[in-house]
């Protein structure tokens, strides 16, 4: 999808008319003039100033974009076969050439959020998409209708037109039947297929909760056959159809409406059922030899844990301003040197551009957030260049929501990452009782280790610590435990490894003895491995260094 960043003079002679776009994913500018009705594959090859940076639209000036597209009239689509009833049904908008005043040019479809519509989808024919207003937090396309319609089944399409066709055809199905009043329950991913886990992922309890039975309506290409499984992965009791063309509305198109209607009302099926399976079927797989994981940036942890492997979690625990955060940094920063991996980090306790600086100094070997510290520029820009297309940020301080944070991970998975650092996650919980905040760890460390498997990923979780209940506390040298893990029992059960950072920061020691740490192993579900390694922190260059028995 793309988004609209200026308006600029066209050669028809309008001085406004040329909207320019640009790709999400590829950055790339097109541009069509709503005057005269011209598409511009190459808006700033002649004349056109490319711009520098995004241009931010005020929300007053989304308010009044919102309010044109509202009053934009509903019209028919007679190359969709679909009827001006259906479309306002879904409350699709549609721009009308400024040549003739009636042949549709552009497709708006709402989508809302708690009943009101925060932006529209923008399409012109034949497949050019842009949002106008913010699409980030919305429904379903078609929830609201869906919901008023009190239907026990949920049909979903990969598209917006697929929905408004499926509707269509059912409500002709009913036509002079005891059925004929009532509406079919249908909606459109946002994003089409490629968003079919992240979407259905997020609104998973609202599904379950308002319908009994969830048909999965997707294209027949390889495509929506990807789909599908994305979607069956998130909702393993929905069912798929076998349509006779490729998607809903060339079903319209083509003449075939009463095999549609068949196809999702009688012919429904659920895919087999791959998670069970004979030991035949793995017995080639299980004869591989094992393989090392990923190395640690510490020889001695490799060792121990026989390394890093995608699909697991792992959970670092500590005492407070023990070094935890610099962790992050220095097992992101191996990964996308020694490993090449993409990474997503989200630390909602410290700003952005300070976690970048983290990062970048384990790359640099240099400390780049204190200021008693002279900025080495150069340093600096060599290792960004390393970096700085390697690695995403949560740009969300001080507020952490699973439901959306679960989408932005799955995001960041669909961008390329293949690792994702969460500190602290008892974030998770602010401002929640702590009997409640108990089952609110004990469902994300369960979920968390079902999606790094999915998914394929390395999640790393780093944890703040209850106090012991005996002894010096851990900022003085106190022992870590698997039970002082806030959530302790659901992440013993879900993680795959588990660590502890020891260490004692008492003034009154000399500084050799308050920088060492020891990194422990507390649970290991591959191996059971115990034992432990130990580091010296070097402030000058924010560097761990492990310290090798001789």
């Amino acid at each position: 999808m793309a988004e609209c960043v200026e308006k600029l003079p066209h050669s028809c002679g309008s001085s406004d008319a040329l909207q320019v776009f640009q790709d999400d994913h590829t950055g790339v500018f097109t541009a069509y003039c709503f005057a005269c009705d011209t598409y511009e594959p190459h808006p700033y090859t002649e004349g056109g100033k490319k711009p520098t940076k995004k241009v931010e639209k005020s929300a007053g000036k989304i308010r009044s974009e919102l309010e044109e597209i509202f009053h934009y009239p509903c019209v028919d689509l007679p190359d969709r076969k679909l009827t001006k009833e259906s479309l306002l049904y879904f409350g699709i908008k549609t721009g009308l050439s400024e040549q003739d005043g009636k042949t549709p040019v552009f497709h708006y479809y709402p989508y809302l959020k708690d009943g009101e519509v925060i932006g529209y989808k923008a399409r012109l024919t034949p497949k050019t998409f842009w949002a106008v207003g913010n699409l980030k937090d919305a429904e379903l396309f078609g929830w609201q209708q869906a919901l008023q319609t009190g239907a026990k089944s949920l049909y979903i399409t990969e598209g917006e037109l697929d929905a408004v066709a499926l509707y269509q055809a059912l409500k002709n199905k009913a036509r002079g039947t005891k059925y004929a009043d009532y509406n079919p329950a249908v909606v459109s991913l946002i994003k089409g297929g490629t968003s079919a886990k992240k979407d259905l992922a997020k609104f998973l309890p609202s599904l379950s909760h308002n319908f009994k039975e969830i048909v999965l309506v997707f294209d027949q290409d390889d495509a929506g056959k990807a789909a599908v499984k994305d979607a069956i992965q998130v909702i393993p009791y929905a069912k798929t159809v076998h349509l006779p063309a490729k998607d809903a509305n060339e079903c319209i198109i083509k003449g075939f409406e009463m095999a549609l209607c068949n196809a999702v009302l009688f012919k429904k099926e659920r895919p087999k059922n791959t998670r069970l399976v004979w030991g035949w079927e793995v017995e080639e797989e299980a004869r591989k030899e094992t393989k090392m994981g990923l190395t640690w940036p510490w020889q001695g942890l490799t060792d121990l844990t026989r390394g890093m492997r995608f699909g697991e979690t792992t959970y670092l625990g500590s005492g407070v301003k023990m070094g935890k955060t610099t962790m992050v940094g220095v097992i992101a920063a191996h990964l996308i040197i020694e490993h090449g991996i993409k990474v997503l980090i989200a630390q909602p306790e410290e700003p952005v551009a300070k976690s970048y600086k983290l990062i970048v100094g384990q790359i640099a070997k240099r400390v780049f957030h204190d200021p008693n510290i002279p900025f080495d520029y150069p340093a600096f820009d060599k290792a960004k260049a390393l970096l700085s297309p390697n690695v995403r940020l949560l740009d969300l301080y001080q507020s952490l929501d699973w439901n959306t944070l679960r989408g932005d991970i799955q995001e960041a998975v669909l961008d390329g990452c293949q690792a994702v650092f969460i500190d602290p996650i008892t974030n998770l919980t602010n401002g929640i009782d702590a009997a409640t905040a108990n089952t609110v760890l004990q469902e994300f460390a369960q979920e968390l280790a079902f999606m790094a498997k999915d998914l394929g990923i390395m999640v790393f979780m780093f944890c703040h610590l209850k106090a012991p209940l005996t002894g010096p506390p851990h900022e003085r040298g106190g022992k870590v435990f698997s039970s002082q893990f806030a959530g302790s029992r659901a992440m013993m059960r879900s993680c795959h490894l588990m660590l502890g950072l020891e260490g004692n920061k008492d003034p009154d020691l000399p500084k050799e003895e308050t920088c060492m740490r020891r990194l422990i192993i507390l649970e290991d579900r591959a191996f059971g491995s115990s034992g432990g390694i130990r580091m010296y922190y070097d402030d000058k260059t924010g560097l761990y260094h492990e310290i090798r028995e001789v």
